[in-house]
C-alpha cells in the first residue's frame, strides 16, 4: 500500500488562494497498525512533531502556511518536497525529503540598509567563572519546550535602517514567512526506526518500544525513552530528552546534550558538549575531548563510572546520601576544596589512583578514570577558568 502527493494537485490548490496567508497541504493520510511492527522515519530536511494516537493507526498531516509569497514562489517551495509512504513486510515506511524546509520556521526580511534587534525580551549575561548546581526539575522544564505561535514574535522586535541610519519598524508585507506542520500520530506500542538528516524530530510523548535511531546534523527532543534496546547513534546537532531509561547512545560532535535524568545507560561519545540533571542507577560513560556538567546524583544511584581522555568534567557531589568516589589517571588536574591535585604523564601510559571522597564502605561509588583531562568536584557551585 503506497500512497504518495500529486504536485498537479496542489498546484491547483494554489491557483485558487489569492490572499497574502496561506496554508498548503502537503501530505495527509492514515494506516492501521494493527498489524504493523515497526514505523520506519527516513528524515531528510524535514521538521516533525510525533505524538500519541489516540487509536490503533499511524496518522500523517504535513501541511506548510505560507505570508507574503507569491503563488509561484509557494509552487517552488512545494516542488521540492517528495513524500511518500508505504507498508512493507509488516512496517510502515516513511520518506520524507525537502530541499528547502528544514527549521521550521523560515523567514526573510527585505531591506536596503540592514537590521538591528532590540528589545527587553532578549537579555545577554555577563561571563563568570562559577556555575552553581541546577535541579533536575530544571532541565526537565527547559526539555519541555514550546514552538512559537506567531512570526510576530520572531520579528517584533527588529528595526530596520532607512537611508540616513535612522531605525524604523518593519511592515509585515516586507516579511516573508513560512512554517511547516508536520504532525505524525504513532501507536505507543509500535517500535521505531529512523533515519534522520538536515532535520527537526521533536517527541510530545514518551516512548517505551524500542527505537533505534541514526542521526546527523539534526535536532532532536525526546520525553522518557524506556527501552534497553534503545541504540542511538548521534552526529552533529543538539541533542535533549527528559528521561533516558535503558539503552545505549553515542555522541559524536553534538553541540548541546541537554539530559535531565538518565539510568542504566551505556554512553560512548566524542567532541560533544553535556549537561545532565541527575544521574540514577548503573550509568557507564566512555568519552574523548568532551565537556560534562553533572549535577544531582539519585538516591540510590548504585554505581557510576567514566572513563575519559582529554575530557573536562565538572561534577557536583551527591546530596544527602553516603557516596564514595575513586578517580584514577595520569596527566590529569583535579581541582577539589580548593585544593589542586596533579599526576604526571605516565611513560608507560599507566593510570594511579588520584582522590578518595568518602568511605569505601558506602553503598554508592563514583569511579572515574581520566587521562590528560580536568576534574572539578563541587558542593553548591563550582568555580572554573583561570
Amino acid at each position: 500500500m503506497k500512497s504518495r502527493f500529486k504536485l498537479p494537485i496542489l498546484l491547483l490548490l494554489i491557483t485558487s488562494l489569492v490572499a497574502s496567508a496561506q496554508q498548503i497541504e502537503i501530505y495527509k493520510n492514515s494506516f492501521d497498525a494493527t498489524n504493523l511492527s515497526t514505523l520506519e522515519l527516513d528524515l531528510n530536511s524535514t521538521s516533525i512533531n510525533v505524538q500519541k494516537s489516540e487509536d490503533d493507526k499511524v496518522h500523517f498531516n504535513y501541511s506548510i502556511n505560507f505570508n507574503n509569497y507569491s503563488k509561484k514562489e509557494t509552487q517552488e517551495i512545494i516542488n521540492k518536497i517528495e513524500v511518500s509512504a508505504e507498508i512493507e513486510k509488516g512496517k510502515l515506511v516513511l520518506k520524507s525529503d525537502s530541499q528547502s524546509t528544514r527549521g521550521d520556521v523560515v523567514y526573510s526580511v527585505e531591506t536596503l540598509f540592514g537590521i538591528t534587534f532590540e528589545g527587553n525580551n532578549v537579555t545577554f549575561k555577563e561571563p563568570s567563572t562559577r556555575k552553581f548546581r541546577k535541579g533536575r526539575q530544571y532541565f526537565m522544564s527547559i526539555n519541555d519546550g514550546s514552538r512559537i505561535k506567531s512570526i510576530k514574535e520572531y520579528i517584533k522586535n527588529i528595526k530596520a535602517f532607512d537611508s540616513k541610519k535612522k531605525k524604523k519598524k518593519i511592515k509585515m508585507k516586507n516579511i516573508k514567512s513560512y512554517r511547516t506542520n508536520f504532525i505524525i500520530k504513532i501507536p505507543k506500542n509500535l517500535n521505531l526506526r529512523a533515519t534522520v538528516i538536515n532535520s527537526n524530530m521533536t517527541f510530545n510523548m514518551d516512548i517505551a518500544s524500542q527505537m533505534i535511531l541514526n542521526a546527523r546534523n539534526s535536532k532532536l527532543q525526546f520525553q522518557s525513552m524506556s527501552n534497553n534496546l534503545n541504540n542511538f547513534d548521534v552526529v552533529n546537532g543538539e541533542f535533549r530528552a527528559s528521561i533516558l531509561q535503558g539503552g545505549t547512545y553515542k555522541f559524536n560532535h553534538v553541540s548541546k546534550v541537554l539530559l535531565a535524568k538518565i539510568n542504566n545507560v551505556n554512553m560512548d561519545s566524542e567532541f560533544a558538549d553535556f549537561r545532565i540533571g541527575e544521574i540514577g542507577k548503573n550509568v557507564k560513560i566512555f568519552d574523548f575531548n568532551s565537556i560534562f556538567w553533572l549535577h544531582n546524583f539519585a538516591v540510590d544511584f548504585d554505581e557510576f563510572t567514566m572513563n575519559t581522555e582529554y575530557s573536562e568534567i565538572n561534577l557536583f557531589l551527591p546530596e544527602k546520601i553516603e557516596y564514595n568516589i575513586q578517580t584514577f589517571g595520569h596527566n590529569t588536574v583535579h581541582y577539589w576544596d580548593n585544593i589542586i591535585t596533579e599526576i604526571q604523564p605516565s611513560r608507560k601510559n599507566k593510570s594511579s589512583k588520584m582522590m578518595v571522597i568518602g568511605e569505601e564502605t558506602a553503598p554508592n561509588k563514583i569511579k572515574i578514570n581520566s587521562v590528560h583531562g580536568i576534574v572539578r568536584f563541587g558542593k553548591d557551585f563550582i568555580d572554573f577558568g583561570e
